[in-house]
């Protein structure tokens, strides 16, 4: 993304604002917003869910044999599943 820098002499803040522009970057397909340059792989985002007391219950259960967090149990469970249902649709993952 080429940046254009403002000129050195002394300007008033929205005249320097208004001088330093970037091109945005434009998703390659907008129809997948995952694959936007601008999706940063570092952030979490929180899900809210309600989810069946048994099913909670397994978690529980799982969280406490195999020592792992519930969010981990959770988030591998979950993008094993989304990969495969895109592969079933020919959609690129990354």
């Amino acid at each position: 993304m080429a940046i254009r820098m403002p000129a050195k002499k002394p300007q008033s803040a929205e005249a320097f604002v208004a001088e330093a522009t970037a091109a945005p970057a434009a998703p390659p397909r907008p129809d997948l917003p995952w694959l936007d340059p601008r999706v940063r792989p570092d952030l979490r985002v929180q899900l809210n869910a309600k989810l069946p007391e048994p099913l909670m219950l397994q978690l529980e259960y799982l969280h406490k044999t195999l020592g792992k967090p519930k969010q981990l149990i959770v988030e591998e469970a979950l993008k094993g599943w989304v990969q495969k249902q895109l592969r079933n649709l020919d959609l690129p993952e990354s």
